[in-house]
């Protein structure tokens, strides 16, 4: 009987300033070299008492925001080797100009100020400096086929011996699964994984066979490995009387052949490739169906699949014409197609008779 089973850095750039203007600020005074110091005459022992106070040149020097900066081409004077000792004397007015120079120091030839230097900023190796431009943002992992990742995970589950399934349909919220199989237990542990897997329970439904069948699951999951895209096989009807037509519809791409057979619940193939009618667009069939006399005895709806094989020719051992068990049938219909190299795919519908 039929049986479903459902249970639902990097760290941020490194922002560079540009230095500030070297000119907003006077340059520094220099003290003169030794050189000069030597070029100099003897200072006097005693200065005349006209000559200003060291102690305001020396407080200016150390101040220099609060003198105007001299004028292009002049220096400062330069203190004398061994200043006096130092009055006490209050510092001078912000506002006091800058005293004239000792009449006893020779005059000085002027010198032109010196070009101002941008500074040079170096790093260590191996650091990277943004300067204020972000990196490249790394291009977008490439987005993962969930529909045809669920699909393989689906085909390549592993249920014994007699087992076969397949993702019928799905959406991103849903997933739609059939099989066959002598047990319901196999889909427990799949619907599990699945959940597991995908974060999402799929609606499953188990087709029970019984075990002379079960050649078909082997054969299906032959085929599938060749991930071409299968016929399409539409049963009007999935519970048939005893006696009455199993009808339906098959759709294959242009150019491709089908052989068509019927397995019953002995595992016995029949060939029906001429009862099938061809259209421009698919194939239709009207196929009446009974049970031998045992058989309606036992008074229950026994398993029936109907079984697609297509492919760019006719496969030598699917024109069979006297009833023939699948476990010798399906062995050297796969031996052909495996032989031959073409590109070969299968479909199965399962459907119940009598009861």
């Amino acid at each position: 009987p039929e049986t479903t089973a459902n249970s639902q850095g990097q760290a941020p750039p490194v922002a560079i300033k540009p230095a500030q203007n070297p000119t907003a600020n006077p340059p520094k005074t220099t003290a003169p070299s030794q050189a000069e110091a030597g070029s100099k005459p003897p200072q006097q022992a005693n200065p005349p008492a006209t000559e200003p106070d060291l102690v305001e040149i020396l407080s200016k020097l150390a101040r220099p925001e609060a003198s105007p900066p001299p004028a292009s081409g002049s220096r400062l004077p330069a203190p004398p080797a061994s200043p006096p000792a130092k009055p006490e004397a209050p510092p001078p007015a912000a506002s006091q100009p800058t005293p004239p120079t000792s009449p006893s120091e020779p005059t000085q030839t002027a010198q032109p100020s010196p070009q101002p230097r941008l500074p040079v900023t170096t790093r260590p190796e191996n650091t990277e400096v943004a300067i204020n431009v972000p990196k490249p943002a790394a291009p977008p992992a490439k987005p993962i086929d969930e529909a045809a990742q669920r699909a393989s995970w689906v085909r390549d589950f592993s249920g014994g011996d007699c087992f076969y399934a397949s993702l019928t349909s799905q959406t991103a919220s849903s997933a739609a699964i059939e099989g066959l199989a002598t047990a319901v237990q196999p889909f427990e542990q799949m619907l599990n994984d699945f959940r597991s897997m995908f974060h999402l329970e799929p609606d499953i439904n188990v087709r029970l066979i019984e075990p002379p069948q079960c050649e078909v699951t082997n054969f299906l999951r032959v085929l599938d490995r060749n991930r071409v895209e299968s016929p399409r096989l539409v049963l009007d009807r999935t519970s048939v009387p005893d006696g009455a037509p199993i009808s339906g519809t098959l759709v294959t791409h242009g150019g491709l052949v089908s052989n068509v057979m019927l397995i019953d619940h002995r595992g016995i193939a029949f060939n029906l490739d001429d009862r099938i009618v061809a259209h421009t667009d698919k194939a239709t069939f009207n196929i009446p169906i009974g049970l031998g006399a045992a058989d309606k005895a036992a008074g229950k709806p026994l398993p029936q699949i109907m079984l697609v094989v297509t492919g760019p020719k006719d496969i030598q051992a699917a024109m069979f014409s006297r009833p023939t068990p699948v476990s010798e049938l399906l062995p050297r219909i796969l031996e052909e197609i495996g032989a031959d190299g073409s590109q070969f795919s299968a479909t199965a519908r399962y459907f119940q008779l009598g009861g």
